[in-house]
């Protein structure tokens, strides 16, 4: 071959061998890159975002008394007032209502009530864990419009947002948006309580007012920047635990228009929960921290949390949170923890002296007495007004829940039992018994135990009346009521068995009581029931 021939030859093999390189190269890389894609696209398909929890407390008002109490009882240290509710920075989104200016300028306006609060507060406020407050409220121009402004900027400074209010109508209306796992929530805030003079205009700052004739569109325009819009109403009657038709009518309308949770503050106290068309519906939250001292209600605010998975709200939660006398909150509580701690605090029931040993399932009667008559169950608990004719009505606690839950039950059902009598001491059984026989009552042994043989002593014993009898006191007149029927049918699931069923007094030493029941448990309730025996007989 010759020489230049082969030299042509050996540059083609080359160039051959190097296509083919790169050739094998891009395929390789074409291969490992669908797989990679491949990959990727599964973990997208497979990825399941974490759930997001929102929390929603009531009024934030840090000056007057609280400022006092902090400065006497905390050295001036607002993040003290904080100290036992640390659990709120667990919300991936906490938000609160901002009830007055923040600043050091201003005049005050002459409201009786004014508001101004020391700057510190929002450093405070900002490690208690809030990302958002509403600032639409009666309150925002008690130090006229120059505080009101140094407010905003303020909240800005100290990275809070803020809804309802801006330094013109656009801002005021426009949505704020907070974005968490992959969700955007929209947050809206109006006032129907004024002050109507600082209602945000196209060149003036100001706040959103809920009869804006443009409501419905503000809201329908936030809804469609937002996957969940939430929309806070400064609105209702001070010191109402009930909400009005106004509130009603517009939190209603706020979700016709694509609200998905509305948030209510102003009464000062706690108000009722709703859901319309599936949407929660709070109506007040009342007081996180203010300086109303004088009583109970002004001292809680209600925890509302809500909890979202992947744009589904799948869980609602309300708490209450309760205020020192420092006014500072001093946990959250379920609301039967509030309930029990209330309970205790009413002395509504009496408590016992002494220890006793647990007489549950002590066999009464006729013939059988208390083994200590001096006895009081512990942990007597007060039954609610709606479920009792009067108050002071008690039996212990597992029973008087259950006791509660049966009376919702009948209430679903149609019909409205109560319970007219519950614990009874010694003395008080033996005066009604004296008082029976001095009134010449003829039954009165076989129709009203002795001191130390009655079951209500127990306090697990209850008469029950209704609504047919107009919830007179326990009488033959009951005997063949709806509610009677209703109790024989339905009692034992909820654990009361009558105690001096019909035909069974040569068992019980007493006649027919069809209002008498008595709390065993539920499992004991159907084992008596079942077998069609007294509790006397299962006692035995």
């Amino acid at each position: 071959m010759h020489k230049n021939n082969k030299l042509i030859f050996t540059i083609l093999i080359l160039v051959i061998i190097f296509i083919a390189g790169i050739f094998i190269i891009n395929k390789t890389s074409n291969n490992k890159t669908e797989e990679e894609t491949s990959v990727v696209q599964s973990v997208k398909d497979t990825f399941v975002p974490p759930p997001t929890t929102l929390y929603f407390v009531g009024d934030i008002m840090l000056t007057r008394g609280v400022e006092s109490s902090v400065e006497k009882n905390f050295n001036g240290d607002y993040n003290q007032l904080f100290k036992n509710v640390g659990e709120l920075k667990n919300a991936d989104i906490l938000f609160g209502n901002l009830e007055g200016d923040v600043s050091t300028i201003g005049n005050n306006v002459g409201s009786k009530y004014s508001f101004r609060m020391n700057p510190e507060v929002l450093e405070a406020i900002k490690n208690a864990g809030f990302d958002i407050v509403s600032f639409a409220n009666n309150h925002v121009g008690d130090w006229n419009m120059s505080a009101f402004k140094d407010t905003l900027s303020r909240l800005n400074e100290n990275g809070i947002l803020k809804t309802g209010a801006g330094l013109n109508k656009s801002e005021a209306e426009k949505v704020t948006i907070i974005e968490k796992n992959g969700i955007k929530f929209g947050f809206l805030g109006f006032t129907d309580v004024g002050p109507n003079w600082i209602e945000a205009k196209r060149d003036t700052p100001g706040i959103l007012l809920a009869s804006d004739p443009a409501i419905e569109d503000i809201i329908k325009n936030a809804k469609a920047q937002s996957d969940v819009l939430i929309v806070s109403f400064h609105f209702g009657e001070e010191y109402k635990t009930v909400h009005n038709s106004r509130q009603e009518e517009l939190a209603h309308r706020a979700i016709d228009n694509g609200a998905d949770i509305v948030i209510g503050n102003h009464p000062h106290v706690i108000e009722d929960v709703e859901e319309y068309k599936g949407k929660p519906i709070v109506y007040s939250l009342g007081n996180f921290i203010f300086d109303q001292s004088f009583s109970k209600d002004t001292m809680r605010s209600m925890l509302f949390s809500v909890t979202y998975e992947n744009k589904t709200l799948v869980k609602t939660e309300q708490r209450i949170i309760t205020l020192n006398k420092m006014y500072q909150p001093e946990g959250i509580f379920t609301k039967e923890e509030i309930r029990e701690k209330d309970d205790i605090a009413s002395g509504a029931c009496p408590t016992p002296k002494k220890d006793y040993e647990d007489m549950f399932f002590a066999n009464v009667g006729q013939i059988i007495d208390l083994p200590d008559v001096t006895y009081v169950p512990s942990k007597l608990r007060e039954i609610k007004t709606e479920a009792s004719t009067k108050k002071g009505v008690c039996l212990v606690k597992e029973a008087r829940d259950a006791f509660e839950l049966m009376a919702e039950a009948a209430l679903s059902d149609g019909y409205t039992i109560k319970a007219s009598s519950a614990y009874r001491s010694y003395e008080y059984q033996k005066n009604l018994l004296a008082n029976a026989i001095k009134s010449g009552k003829e039954d009165a042994s076989i129709s009203i135990a002795k001191a130390g043989h009655s079951e209500h002593q127990l306090g697990t014993a209850t008469d029950i009346t209704g609504k047919s009898i107009g919830y007179s006191s326990a009488n033959s007149s009951f005997t063949n009521t709806v509610e009677a029927k209703w109790l024989e049918k339905n009692a034992y699931k909820y654990g009361f068995v009558m105690s001096y069923p019909l035909d069974k007094e040569n068992i019980t030493g007493y006649k027919y009581e069809p209002w008498h029941y008595r709390y065993v448990g539920v499992d004991v309730a159907k084992k008596i029931r079942d077998r069609k025996i007294t509790i006397t007989e299962y006692l035995k």
